[in-house]
């Protein structure tokens, strides 16, 4: 199976206007009206990124990993299936608020649901920031990234490694908490699985991250996020495994998102999985 990128994320809000405000007015990302009834984001050529969906429960809802095409996308859920996991194809409807061609979900070991998709509709109109912000490093390299907790790691990593076919970047052992993380392109990771027991936390969507094209920008969305008295997660600093100078902010809907820049890109020709001493270099202290 080859995945190439994470092509966007859906998330349950109690408060769909206070997460659009959110986007938008701290994230930058530029809300689109895709007549789904759901506020849309985009921050690149796809014509969204982001989807919030109206719930009685806030937090992660889906992730959508992208496929080249149909006859891929039906052995990637025939590989699924063979292992026992049920696969569900979409609906007309969700086709529609995803804005795809073709779409199957299903639950990973940890209960995170899993959409695999093609055909995601992309659009000419050039991205506006209502922050201004210039750009962010998206395309063919995905949204970002997204960091899941789950209660058995060594079984949920086993899934996205030998069933979905993600590649080990690097990971971490009890420094303070175990993670692994995951590529399935040249950025550094797309997924990482961290050991929820550490967290004493359910299985949930820790953060998601944005990455933008220069460091300065990060600054200045520090300088904005202090100004604004948004909630910060973490504070600034840089990781040690993709180099990212970042900050994280606290979503209305309970999953933080980091904001960096400046990550690292992987060669697979010269690549090696290293264990990490630690997850930051300098900073990234949490706020509380």
């Amino acid at each position: 199976m080859i995945i190439e990128q994470l092509g966007y994320l859906g998330f349950n809000a109690t408060d769909p206007a206070a997460f659009a405000q959110y986007a938008t007015r701290t994230l930058g990302m530029q809300s689109v009206d895709l007549d789904t009834g759901r506020p849309s984001f985009r921050i690149d050529s796809y014509e969204q990124r982001v989807i919030v969906e109206s719930s009685g429960n806030d937090g992660a809802a889906y992730m959508g990993w992208q496929v080249a095409d149909i006859a891929e996308l039906q052995a990637a859920a025939g590989e699924v299936e063979a292992t026992g996991v049920t696969v569900t194809g979409a609906t007309e409807e969700e086709l529609e608020v995803r804005r795809v061609t073709d779409m199957v979900h299903f639950l990973d070991p940890a209960g995170h649901r899993v959409e695999l998709y093609t055909g995601a509709a992309k659009t000419n109109d050039a991205f506006t920031s209502p922050r201004g912000i210039p750009g962010f490093v998206a395309e063919d390299l995905g949204l970002g990234h997204c960091v899941l907790t789950t209660r058995n790691l060594p079984e949920t990593q086993a899934f996205y490694t030998d069933v979905l076919g993600f590649k080990i970047s690097d990971y971490m052992i009890d420094s303070p908490f175990t993670a692994t993380f995951l590529h399935c392109n040249p950025r550094h990771h797309s997924l990482a699985l961290a050991d929820g027991n550490f967290f004493n936390i359910p299985n949930v969507m820790h953060h998601f991250m944005l990455e933008i094209e220069d460091e300065n920008e990060v600054g200045r969305q520090w300088d904005y996020v202090q100004q604004e008295g948004v909630p910060v997660g973490m504070n600034i600093g840089r990781h040690t495994n993709d180099n990212m100078f970042s900050f994280y902010v606290a979503s209305p809907v309970g999953v933080l998102t980091e904001f960096g820049a400046g990550g690292v890109l992987i060669d697979d020709d010269t690549w090696e999985p290293w264990q990490m001493p630690g997850p930051d270099v300098w900073g990234h202290k949490h706020a509380h």
